[in-house]
């Protein structure tokens, strides 16, 4: 009987050890199994977190320049004297001009293209660097490297947005100008009339064309009849009485005597 209960004491002890191991093993895998899970947790918010900021992350931003277009001007200090800047923007082109002062022969025009770049808008004639521009508001301003400053310009009104040259080419003019002092007109028709009038006059002098010729730096209509000549340049012209602004300066020759105005080739 003594026998018995040893040996039953001795199975109810082992069944107890395996039943803890069975029991450690299990916390130890379950302990394993929740870290893994928790690494894996993490792992995948580090990753998910990694890529939200990524994502955030923005390009740095592009600076746009606004285009200029039309035609724009400023006087611009020179030593003693002063040089008068006019430029006309066009769609990738661009024609400047810059007249100085108190100069004989002193008006320079430069052809070329254009592009913004760095905050600027450059002026490039056959790739060289012909002056920037840069923006202030809604103000054109000009660059002068030589005095390390900046001018504001004033943009202009081409002639042709006058209602009254619209009509004077809509009948066929090809070219229409005016000048002061006296006042006098000019214009020449497709049909190869020139007509010069003046206020003056008590009717204006109508004449047929004779010749027609262009160069480079000049066009030229004249008749024999009264040795009447018209001759347009290419540069920009202020008549001295409005805000418009010409695309052609104009001289009539007349019975010897030399008339200076502004005018439009259309």
């Amino acid at each position: 009987m003594r026998c018995w209960i040893a040996i039953s004491c001795i199975l109810i002890s082992a069944c107890g050890n395996n039943e803890a191991e069975v029991s450690e093993t299990s916390r130890t895998t379950s302990s394993t199994n929740t870290t893994a899970t928790a690494a894996q947790t993490v792992s995948n918010d580090t990753n998910i977190g990694l890529a939200k900021e990524a994502g955030t992350i923005e390009a740095p931003p592009v600076s746009i320049i606004k285009r200029p277009s039309g035609i724009y001007q400023f006087l611009m200090p020179h030593g003693e004297t002063k040089v008068l800047h006019t430029i006309a923007f066009y769609p990738g082109n661009f024609r400047l001009q810059e007249e100085y002062n108190g100069k004989r022969d002193s008006v320079i025009t430069t052809k070329g293209t254009w592009s913004p770049s760095q905050g600027f808008i450059w002026l490039y004639k056959e790739q060289v660097v012909q002056g920037r521009y840069s923006w202030k508001g809604d103000t054109l301003q000009y660059y002068s490297p030589a005095l390390k400053r900046s001018f504001s310009m004033t943009k202009l009104t081409p002639a042709d947005n006058n209602v009254a040259w619209q009509e004077k080419r809509k009948a066929g003019a090809l070219l229409f100008g005016v000048g002061t002092e006296p006042f006098w007109s000019v214009e020449v028709s497709k049909a190869d009339t020139l007509i010069f009038s003046s206020p003056e006059w008590t009717s204006p002098l109508k004449v047929k064309l004779s010749q027609k010729s262009r160069t480079t730096d000049s066009s030229v209509f004249a008749s024999a009849q009264d040795s009447l000549q018209v001759a347009v340049y290419p540069f920009f012209c202020n008549d001295g009485m409005s805000d418009f602004i010409y695309t052609n300066k104009i001289s009539v020759t007349y019975k010897g005597r030399t008339y200076h105005g502004c005018g439009q080739l259309f």
